[in-house]
């Protein structure tokens, strides 16, 4: 009957597995070796027996068992697991090819279950296969080395194996009638070296002879000695060493799937890698774009400076006493204006407009260019069979938006998005007449505004003070009107960047922030595996010291 504390304490373990198979299946590792522990946690106590072919395991065990139940040889005789348990009369019952239960009518076997597993070293390769898979449900291991060929290097490695499942092991030296006491000696410290090299520590070890118990030279056997180190265990430590038994294989699963998953962190944080680059390149394509687009605002802007310096210096030309008839011909002077100073502005400023919006297309273009360039450097990429899946579907939608890219449509939108800008402006009419015919529309507007500022003195005795003030007028109202139009254009182009920007930052995401941030969740989900084996293991450990 356990007390309340191992009780406690094996409710807190039953729950640490449970939480251990679901975070074991999230990753993806096999946790049958784990269900099995949590299993074998409500059965008998599990002694396995384990060693090389012909290290006497088979008669160690019908030593102990005082009757030869079990087949002997020099040759590897159990290819098969045999689960011995207790039973009133002796049977043997196949449960698989790998597989036999036998009962047997020996009262040791009622507080345990033997298990005689095939040699680790046998020929046939299965049977170390069988021997490994059983491994994992052992409560305690019997490791049974021959006297003559003690610790081999296939046992020490053997050995390791059971260190990292986190199993107790008792070490048994077998065959100790071929050896003298002082060879005997020299064994024993042989093993117990090799031992703490092996295991960090010197397990409990026993040196028997299984052929002196069959002859019948019981205490010269030495084996009483090993039955009663098996009962003591039975008696005191059973309940701790089979609750301690399946935290050996919550470690040493949480153990095996760490390297699997630090491998897929890093692999998924060299594709982030480029995805941060894409950022990066947008973010620097933005800033370089808004940057040498002002060149281009400006010269579209250069334009109107320029109808301004026109319009000055032909006011001072126009507007003299000496061309007083000049100036009262009202329509002549209109076109002349026309003419000298809007002729050709109006398809300048409209080409030099549209010139921006096909600058901004290219750029457009260039961004699709630049990414598939970084994707090509990048470390996942320069081996298409390396690269990660989430690599290539941004690189196939970088090439597809490459592919069906149009500059001439693109640069289209934009034009239209200027118009679109320009409503409810001085240049309203832009959307139906077009921009170079709107500007002109504009122009012969501010004409006929300048030339009304003088129609009041013309037909009246112009004072010397009045026309060269009514000239210095004209010129603020020119210098008004264009600022105007100048404003107006540059505040559509501005607009059109932004809404172009947004547009370009969108469609650009859209092609890698879906399988980046795909991505992001791997990333998240693995790093929270890896915090969580780490909690696992840390349990593991509280656990542990609550059973000592």
């Amino acid at each position: 009957m356990l007390d309340s504390k191992t009780l406690a304490l094996a409710q807190d373990i039953r729950a640490l597995l449970a939480q251990g198979l679901d975070t074991l299946a999230r990753v993806g590792l096999d946790t049958e070796a784990l269900k099995q522990a949590l299993l074998d946690l409500e059965g008998p106590f599990l002694l396995v027996v384990i060693g090389e072919y012909n290290s006497g395991k088979s008669s160690l065990l019908n030593a102990l068992l005082g009757e030869d139940f079990l087949k002997e040889g020099v040759t590897p005789t159990t290819d098969r697991i045999n689960l011995i348990g207790y039973g009133p009369e002796s049977k043997l019952q196949p449960q698989s090819p790998e597989l036999v239960l036998v009962q047997l009518p020996h009262p040791l076997l009622k507080d345990l279950r033997l298990v005689d597993t095939p040699g680790t070293n046998a020929i046939l390769q299965h049977h170390q296969v069988l021997t490994e898979q059983f491994l994992p449900r052992a409560d305690l291991i019997l490791f049974v080395t021959s006297a003559d060929r003690p610790f081999t290097q296939s046992e020490a490695d053997f050995l390791r194996l059971i260190r990292a499942w986190g199993k107790k092991v008792v070490l048994v030296i077998n065959k100790i009638d071929l050896l003298s006491e002082a060879e005997l000696q020299q064994v024993l410290e042989f093993v117990r070296k090799a031992a703490d090299q092996t295991l960090g520590q010197i397990p409990p070890l026993f040196a028997v002879s299984a052929r002196r118990a069959r002859q019948g030279e019981t205490a010269a056997s030495r084996v009483p000695e090993l039955e009663a180190h098996i009962r003591q265990v039975l008696n005191h430590e059973a309940a701790s060493i089979k609750l301690g038994s399946p935290l050996g294989v919550l470690a040493h699963l949480a153990d095996g799937a760490r390297p699997a998953l630090e491998a897929r962190l890093k692999e998924t944080e060299k594709q982030l890698a480029t995805c941060h680059e894409l950022d990066h390149l947008l973010q620097r394509h933005e800033e370089r774009t808004r940057r040498d687009f002002s060149g281009q605002v400006a010269l579209a802007l250069q334009a109107i400076d320029e109808v301004r310096a026109r319009g000055e210096r032909w006011l001072d030309e126009k507007v003299r006493f000496s061309r007083f008839l000049e100036l009262l011909q009202s329509s002549k002077l209109k076109q002349s204006f026309i003419d000298e100073v809007v002729k050709g502005a109006n398809q300048e400023i409209e080409r030099r407009v549209l010139e921006a919006m096909n600058w901004l297309a290219r750029r457009d273009r260039e961004l699709l260019e630049d990414a598939l360039v970084l994707l090509r450097e990048a470390p996942g990429l320069r081996h298409a069979e390396q690269a990660g899946p989430e690599e290539r579907t941004i690189a196939g939608n970088l090439e597809e938006a490459l592919r069906s890219f149009d500059a001439e449509a693109e640069a289209i939108q934009l034009r239209d998005f200027i118009q679109e800008s320009l409503r409810g402006t001085a240049l309203a009419e832009v959307g139906v007449m077009g921009l170079g015919l709107t500007i002109l529309l504009v122009a012969q507007k501010i004409a006929f505004d300048i030339l009304g500022i003088f129609a009041t003195v013309f037909g009246a005795i112009l004072a010397t003070s009045i026309l060269p003030r009514r000239k210095e007028v004209a010129k603020a109202r020119l210098r008004e009107r264009l600022t105007e139009l100048k404003n107006t254009l540059e505040q559509a182009l501005s607009e059109t960047l932004n809404t172009e920007m947004h547009r370009t930052r969108e469609r650009f995401n859209s092609l890698y922030r879906t399988p980046c941030a795909r991505l992001e969740n791997t990333r998240n989900a693995t790093l929270a595996n890896l915090q969580t084996l780490e909690e696992l293991k840390k349990r593991v450990l509280e656990l542990r010291a609550r059973l000592n």
